[in-house]
């Protein structure tokens, strides 16, 4: 009994003795080996010298390499002189009406001189009667329409369309549309870009532009700059977005003279039955009225073409010369329904300064031409004729005044009000400019000087 106690008793004993033995027990740590340890760091730091030498030495024989590489950019193209064909053979009014009457006085002298008849150039007038004795016949007129229908292929090779696209999202998924199309004129190119000359009306919230040449080439278009005043923009396509067959034969327009006679034959482009591609044929019915824009005044150009409400496009004299924009808002015309158009002179600079996004000028003149009579019969000096001034405008702080005659600005000869507006151009904005300004005083014309400030006007530049 007592010998199975012990044994009780010493099987109860032993788990805690062992216990006591594992906690009781030390782990004893490796001496370190000072020796190893430091032939270790100094080969580890003669590792990282040998490297570093050789990172060195590498890196200074690719530097220049390296350099290269990573500093290499794109080369920018530096965009050059927009380029624009003009017929040269611009005229101005009042020399319109002075060769008018210099004919009618040679006339009159030629007559009083019983000069023979023949020797007597015949006027417009004498040579369409004339052609009224003409008798034509079916062959003759199909001859006729034969060679204006080629004309106007050929013009036609200068106008585009251009498309607003809006996007839409329906149970299909996104898809694009045409919201409206305005008719385009290839107006000038640089060596970037292609310009082209288009109302901005029909174009207003468009997310996209599509431009379509005359050959079925379609790419995408940017407006570059809106003139507040007349609503025409110019747009912008890049040439690397076109042929090069395109880019070789570009079809630029060429500008001629607004100053036309009435009945001058023109052909409507573009769209002025409402339809992109209609053709219409007419004449100039009246080319005295104008549009009062402060620093221009674009002569309008009225036809005996009956358009569309919508009408567009540009209008063509018969060598092959734009010179009219068809008006937005044909409601402005005199007479309602007849297709009117703004004169191509006056907005030569304007488009000029619009393509090449050169600020154009605000001083706030409202002018016009001084005719040959005024100046013979009243004593008005040749200039540009101060209609009025606009409010707060730089010329009337300047204290210009409504009858004043600007015949100078700055170093700039002006003899007509198309030089007053072609001068502005010349100048920056923020410029002080010195008007020359002949006011009537005690019934004689004195000299007098003013200086303005020149301000910027409302052309709206929307590619920067």
């Amino acid at each position: 009994m007592e010998d199975s106690k012990k044994k009780e008793n010493k099987t109860k004993e032993s788990p805690g003795a062992f216990q006591e033995s594992i906690v009781s027990e030390q782990i004893k740590k490796r001496p370190i080996n000072k020796y190893r340890l430091l032939r270790r760091s100094l080969v580890t730091a003669l590792l990282a010298i040998i490297f570093g030498v050789i990172a060195s030495i590498t890196i200074w024989i690719l530097e220049p390499f390296l350099s290269k590489w990573i500093t290499r950019t794109e080369p920018t193209q530096q965009r050059d002189a927009v380029h624009f064909i003009d017929s040269g053979d611009e005229i101005t009014p009042q020399a319109v009406l002075s060769d008018y009457m210099d004919q009618e006085a040679d006339l009159e002298s030629e007559e009083e001189n019983n000069i023979p008849a023949a020797q007597i150039p015949l006027t417009d007038e004498q040579v369409r009667a004339l052609f009224s004795r003409l008798s034509l016949d079916q062959d003759d007129y199909r001859q006729i329409y034969m060679s204006m229908a080629s004309y106007t292929r050929e013009m036609n090779r200068s106008i585009v369309t251009v498309s607003a696209i809006t996007s839409d999202v329906d149970w299909i998924g996104v898809t694009e549309q045409i919201s409206s199309q305005a008719s385009g004129l290839i107006i000038a190119d640089d060596n970037l870009d292609v310009y082209i000359l288009a109302d901005r009306t029909p174009l207003t919230g468009a997310q996209l532009l599509k431009v379509k040449f005359s050959n079925g080439e379609v790419t995408d278009g940017r407006i570059k700059a809106v003139d507040a005043a007349t609503g025409l923009a110019i747009i912008a396509v890049s040439k690397t977005d076109l042929s090069a067959e395109l880019v070789a034969n570009l079809p630029l327009a060429t500008l001629g003279s607004s100053y036309a006679s009435i009945g001058t034959p023109v052909c409507a482009l573009g769209s002025p039955m409402g339809s992109s591609g209609s053709i219409a044929y007419g004449m100039i019915s009246a080319s005295k009225s104008t549009l009062e824009y402060a620093d221009t005044a674009d002569s309008m150009l009225q036809t005996d073409i009956v358009g569309a409400p919508n009408a567009g496009g540009f209008l063509f004299n018969f060598n092959g010369q734009v010179i009219g924009v068809i008006a937005p808002d044909q409601t402005k015309g005199d007479v309602q329904g007849l297709i009117w158009a703004y004169g191509i002179s006056e907005l030569k600079s304007r488009i000029s300064a619009m393509c090449s996004g050169t600020p154009t000028i605000y001083i706030g003149i409202i002018g016009t031409y001084v005719t040959a009579e005024a100046n013979e019969e009243l004593g008005v000096p040749y200039g540009a004729y101060v209609l009025r001034t606009d409010m707060d405008s730089p010329a009337m702080l300047a204290g210009i005044r409504t009858g004043d005659v600007i015949v100078r600005l700055g170093d700039i000869p002006i003899s007509n009000y198309l030089d007053y507006v072609n001068a502005l151009q010349t100048f920056n904005v923020g410029d002080k400019i010195t008007a020359a300004v002949m006011r009537q005083s005690q019934q004689q014309y004195v000299e007098l000087e003013y200086i303005m400030t020149a301000r910027a006007s409302g052309v709206i530049y929307e590619d920067e």
